[in-house]
């Protein structure tokens, strides 16, 4: 536990210090009586202002809203605790996806497709209910032990057509008219996936880019660098996909998540069906597999369920 770590929050004993976000810190808690391990958000009290508070009651209104199983579940909130507000959340024990995000240390494409898809249909429930989650990136997608794949902090998330109370987000994964600061809908996110699986795939970002303001100049009006830049055989149609997903005009990406599901497990399947191992695993480090096993069973991994670093200036959306 680090210094600063307080012994009790609620009705909570804190075990230990798991990070120490922007606007909060992360604790791992056992709940008194029932023992049960939990993911504390605890919202510091220099953070006071409307945005912030408002950030944060959004985050807990539309947590509690969902219940999927791609999803890092909202248990309970408090937001008039002295010591400050919290909220109390699953402890997602895995990794997550920023571990795997570089192109010496990518995971084997038929890992990804998994990852993707899970993470599209928590998006796609999240869509049903009217959420956009906003910030949707490798560091915000822990990969479980079983494989399971689990979406977290909806700290930037806001509803369907609904103006956020700032810009927020990674540059990286960020769409035009979310950078823009306009209304969203489902298809922000379809863009952000798209440029997670780009990531992913090549260890790269979608431009290239030396700082935040060409960075957001290339967000609004350049064309992504094409995914056989960095991959020669990277397969046609899954290219597709993400240069439909990751097109600059809403108007022109998927409507929906489910034309993008379509289209994406049509790709998918041709890829999983493919006899070519020696292709799906060109990239890829030897050691690859063995680093997530790693990753998955060392004791002190622990969950960013609850913790972004996500600013604006980190234009990398590292």
């Amino acid at each position: 536990m680090t210094k600063s770590a307080p012994k009790r929050i609620g009705s909570y004993s804190i075990v230990r210090q798991l990070g120490d976000g922007a606007t909060s810190n992360v604790y791992l808690g056992m709940r008194d009586g029932s023992l049960t391990i939990v993911a504390i958000k605890e919202f510091k009290k220099v953070f006071q202002s409307d945005v912030h508070k408002k950030m944060f009651q959004t985050e807990v209104e539309l947590g509690k809203k969902m219940q999927h199983k791609n999803i890092v579940q909202v248990m309970e909130a408090h937001m008039s605790e002295q010591t400050g507000a919290y909220l109390v959340m699953e402890f997602a024990k895995g990794v997550s996806l920023d571990q795997f995000d570089d192109e010496t240390k990518l995971l084997p494409i038929k890992m990804v497709l998994s990852i993707v898809e899970q993470i599209a249909n928590a998006l796609s429930y999240a869509a049903g209910l009217g959420i956009v989650h906003r910030d949707v990136k490798p560091a915000n997608i822990i990969l479980m032990p079983n494989g399971t794949a689990k979406l977290t902090d909806f700290g930037c998330a806001v509803p369907s057509q609904e103006l956020g109370s700032a810009v927020a987000g990674s540059l990286a994964y960020m769409s035009p008219e979310q950078l823009e600061g306009e209304p969203l809908d489902q298809r922000a996110d379809i863009y952000s996936l798209g440029a997670v699986m780009y990531r992913l795939c090549t260890g790269k970002n979608t431009f290239d880019a030396d700082n935040p303001f060409d960075a957001r100049i290339a967000v609004l009006n350049f064309a992504i660098t094409p995914i056989e830049t960095y991959r020669k055989d990277f397969p046609k149609a899954l290219a597709a996909v993400i240069e439909r997903a990751m097109k600059k005009n809403p108007a022109e990406r998927y409507a929906n998540w489910d034309e993008f599901l379509h289209d994406f497990g049509e790709a998918a399947h041709a890829i999983r069906m493919s006899d070519s191992d020696a292709y799906l695993n060109r990239g890829f480090s030897m050691n690859t597999r063995s680093a997530v096993s790693n990753h998955l069973a060392a004791d002190d991994e622990y969950s960013r369920s609850v913790f972004s670093r996500s600013v604006l200036s980190n234009f990398l959306g590292g």
